[in-house]
């Protein structure tokens, strides 16, 4: 490699070359926005080092807020053109569809695969292999509306989120890359230095193989910014900035294996090829089979995780990390021939490869605390954080990696938005993004080491006593591992502790427990209903999209609309006082005086075109659901216009299932679905975090003991603005 070359930035162990042999890209022609080229201000409200899924995650969802300026840079001068990361999960998939289109879009671009199938050695001795299980791809129980995982690549990805930036006035700004942060004081105390870039180029390292090379211009730019968000994958340079001068370490280890992942079209007798396949052969290692896209031609890829260092039918006695570059991708087709005989595979085109030993490893650290420089002088915590691979690495066959990214820069996300819109306590809130985020990504290393180890035929080092198994009892072993991590391979049973946004015991808000349904710390139990003001169907979770302006839904449960009146009512009467949390928490001037559309997107429950207070909320930060335990054909807004601002999005609890009966007209044999499920027969309120989580759930017949715990609950991380401001902003209720 040159001098002062840059080798495009990957995770340790996973891209070491990018071949594209054979064909065109998998992604045929890109439909992307041009990037700026220039930086012309020199102070930002956050920075963003690196375009991949983590960065465009967490620019869209600033963008979508509004309000904030923010920088976007990456090294390269294109997105991802091919190969990298191209599995989305359950979880990531329901959190994409809070963010139409970009639910919609990638589902109709991807190959979604329902089903996973497992091969092993033939049982009769023979060589080859044969089926041994087929399952569904995740448990029926998880509650989830798109149970499987799509397969599209990454540039496909990266392409949708860069037009829905650019839908908010967002563009990434190329190539530059990220050279040094140094911390000071002050409103904008992240001094940031960047590097502009040469395009890339193609060339070949020592062993032939080929690699993406970037050389610097020359040309930095130092600015200044509130927050430095390094989202540059598994050799982060901000983390390495973090690691070299504020104690920050990158903890783990590596597996003695080799991989390969090869993108290709294929010709095929093998009757899973569009499946999810995870194949053992006895003496040749394994082979995973991940169904893709169609590219331009309209051909069918599939996505080969390959083990390489067991060609000769034993273990090679090279080191993995001294081995890597010597693959090609002919010695990954002989792999994969060999693995899946008696089945023929036809490689028609490569679209492209990449060869890894898998490494676990994990940072101390998710965000900066506060802390001194080398020179002494002190800085305020919580202003440079990392996400996605920049904070775990680890192998991609469970695909975690891009799903656990987009997740990361979800959290920081409504975070930093909350904060910048004035709403909440920067350092208590902003430090919980470390606080869950981490114990999740210690979750996925310790499921990725076992996980990754029985794939590769190695004995786990947490799980010694799979040495003794017998090979059927490890073949058992693995589905097993899968089966009892499903919660959170999906996404859906990420768990976050207590903490001040995550309330499993609401004794300390003064309150007693209501519902063993709901669990604070966990994603919401979603649920239909019917939006009584057109009458439709529709799943509660997607009502409120995680865009402008960013802030909490609040669902009222409110059992049987006759026999709760009056308890409705004393909850309005709290809710329009001045002592509300409706009133006190309101957003900074800045924020305010955002254009409307700009800041606020409106939900379609309030796109009525009803006046006298309905469909009008008291603070678009606060979104408040009221649900009714009838039927939508019996019951009229009349009885509910002393609801105050309950009134402002109607919903009757008429489709879900496990309901009563109530009577003879349609949807009467439903009534009340939802408050079962969720525990809340006789009433209740849920509230939920921006992205979606439960986080506390209060009686409605606990009367100001009730209301005083929410008041309590939002009083622990969120502050109360100038008086002037707020009351400009109170409408007449």
């Amino acid at each position: 490699m040159a001098p002062n070359a840059v080798q495009a930035s990957s995770a340790p162990g996973q891209a070491v070359e990018e071949t594209k042999a054979g064909g065109k890209h998998a992604h045929g022609t890109h439909n992307y926005p041009d990037a700026l080229t220039h930086i012309d201000k020199t102070t930002w409200d956050v920075v963003i080092i690196g375009a991949g899924p983590a960065g465009l995650m967490l620019a869209t969802s600033l963008a979508r807020f509004g309000g904030h300026d923010v920088l976007v840079v990456d090294e390269r001068s294109e997105p991802t053109t091919a190969g990298r990361a191209d599995g989305i999960q359950p979880r990531t998939i329901e959190v994409l569809r809070n963010m139409e289109p970009l639910g919609s879009e990638f589902f109709e671009r991807s190959a979604p695969s329902y089903e996973r199938t497992f091969w092993d050695p033939r049982s009769d001795g023979q060589r080859g292999i044969e089926r041994t299980r087929r399952v569904q791809s995740f448990p029926t129980n998880m509650e989830i509306q798109d149970n499987c995982t799509l397969g599209l690549q990454q540039g496909l990805i990266e392409g949708g989120y860069l037009r829905d930036m650019e839908r908010h006035g967002q563009r990434v700004t190329r190539p530059w890359a990220y050279k040094d942060f140094q911390m000071g004081s002050g409103s904008h105390p992240v001094t940031v230095t960047l590097e502009k870039m040469k395009p890339v180029m193609e060339t070949t390292n020592e062993g032939g193989a080929p690699i993406s090379v970037i050389k610097p211009t020359g040309e930095t730019k130092t600015i200044k910014t509130k927050y430095l968000v390094g989202c540059d994958g598994g050799r982060s340079r901000v983390r390495k900035t973090m690691e070299d001068r504020h104690a920050v370490t990158f903890d783990g280890d590596w597996v003695d294996t080799l991989w390969a992942a090869l993108d290709c079209v294929v010709e095929t007798d093998f009757p899973d090829v569009r499946k999810i396949a995870a194949i053992h052969s006895k003496n040749h290692g394994a082979l995973y089979i991940f169904p893709r896209e169609n590219n331009e031609k309209g051909e069918p890829i599939i996505r080969c995780y390959t083990q390489v260092n067991r060609l000769e039918g034993e273990k090679s006695k090279e080191s993995a990390l001294d081995a890597r570059d010597k693959v090609t991708s002919d010695m990954v087709m002989k792999a994969i021939k060999e693995i899946a005989y008696p089945y023929h595979f036809d490689f028609k085109g490569i679209e492209w490869y990449t060869c890894y030993p898998i490494g676990q490893r994990l940072v101390s650290r998710y965000s900066l605390p506060e802390g001194r420089n080398p020179d002494g002088s002190a800085f305020a915590g919580h202003h440079v954080f990392i996400a996605g691979d920049a904070c775990h690495t680890h192998s991609p066959k469970a695909g975690q990696g891009m799903n656990t990214a987009i997740i990361d820069s979800q959290a920081l996300a409504w975070r930093i938005n909350l904060v910048e819109k004035g709403l909440a306590k920067r350092d208590v809130l902003l430090s919980t993004y470390h606080d869950e985020r981490h114990a999740t990504g210690k979750q996925l290393i310790d499921f990725d080491s076992e996980y990754s180890a029985l794939f590769s035929g190695e004995v786990p080092k947490n799980t010694p006593e799979v040495a003794n198994m017998t090979e059927a009892q490890k073949r058992e072993h693995f589905i097993d591992i899968q089966r009892r991590n499903a919660a959170f391979t999906t996404g859906a049973g990420v768990f976050y502790a207590d903490n001040v946004l995550n309330y499993r015991d609401p004794s300390k808000l003064g309150v007693s427990k209501v519902t063993d349904r709901l669990q604070p710390g966990a994603r919401l139990l979603p649920a239909w209903v019917t939006r009584w003001c057109n009458s439709q169907p529709v799943r509660l979770i997607h009502e409120i999209q995680f865009t402008a302006p960013g802030g909490f839904r609040i669902y009222v449960c409110a059992g049987d609309l006759a026999k709760n009146r009056s308890k409705l009512q004393d909850l309005s009467r709290h809710l329009s006082s001045s002592s509300s949390f409706l009133h006190r928490f309101r957003p900074n001037a800045k924020a305010h005086h955002l254009a409307h559309g700009a800041y606020h997107q409106r939900p379609e429950a309030l796109n009525t075109g009803l006046g006298k207070g309905f469909a009008e909320e008291a603070n678009p930060f606060f979104h408040l659901l009221l649900i009714v335990k009838q039927n939508r054909f019996r019951i009229e807004l009349e009885e509910i216009a002393d609801l105050g601002p309950l009134r402002a999005m109607l919903y009757t609890d008429d489709v879900e299932q496990g309901g009563q009966r109530i009577g003879d007209e349609d949807g009467d044999e439903s009534i009340g679905g939802l408050h079962t499920k969720w525990g809340l027969d006789d009433g209740g309120i849920v509230v939920c975090r921006p992205d979606g989580y439960v986080g506390a759930v209060f009686p409605l017949d606990q009367g100001a003991k009730g209301w005083k715990a929410i008041e309590k609950y939002f009083d622990g991380f969120l502050e109360e603005q100038n008086a002037v401001i707020a009351a400009a902003a109170v409408p007449r209720l």
